[in-house]
């Protein structure tokens, strides 16, 4: 018991807070975010209790529990719809402490909006290679594609961002 439970803290410092980025940009809400990074670990724990206490990629196992988690809430839950309002004011409050601070914030979230409007595997795609910075061969691993695919893959995802974000 006590080699599993090292293992899975070992699992969960290195990958926790790379999974909660992940899962925040997938579903735009902290409390979400929160919860459903503790349910990926949850099921983690549970994995490593019940079979080998030692993964062979723990990195795209627990990527793989992430995006089901995260299917599983969207499929549990209608769709909700981010408010413009909402979103303006809470842009306005940006801008309010400080210009710099605003325009950076406001940068990020046009980009975080238009990932958001991608198909959801450009959106891994995305996140794993430009904010995780995973590389061709770990992202190869977590879907199970050829490094080539993964690689033809994160183009058209750049592609697709770039239609998307007004210039």
């Amino acid at each position: 018991m006590e080699e599993i439970d090292q293992y899975f803290n070992q699992v969960y410092d290195q990958y926790v807070n790379k999974i909660y980025r992940f899962i925040y940009l997938k579903v735009s809400l902290v409390e979400t975010a929160e919860d459903l990074s503790s349910e990926v670990f949850l099921r983690l724990y549970r994995h490593i209790q019940k079979n080998n206490p030692v993964i062979e990629n723990p990195q795209a196992f627990v990527y793989q529990i992430a995006r089901n988690v995260i299917a599983d809430h969207y499929r549990s839950k209608k769709i909700t719809v981010v408010s413009i309002e909402k979103t303006t004011i809470e842009i306005e409050d940006i801008q309010e402490r400080t210009r710099e601070q605003g325009e950076v914030s406001l940068e990020m979230d046009r980009i975080k909006e238009a990932i958001a409007k991608l198909q959801g595997d450009y959106q891994d795609l995305i996140i794993w290679r430009y904010v995780d910075e995973l590389t061709v061969p770990e992202i190869a691993q977590i879907t199970g594609k050829t490094e080539e695919n993964v690689r033809v893959g994160v183009h058209r995802a750049i592609q697709a961002l770039k239609g998307k974000v007004d210039v």
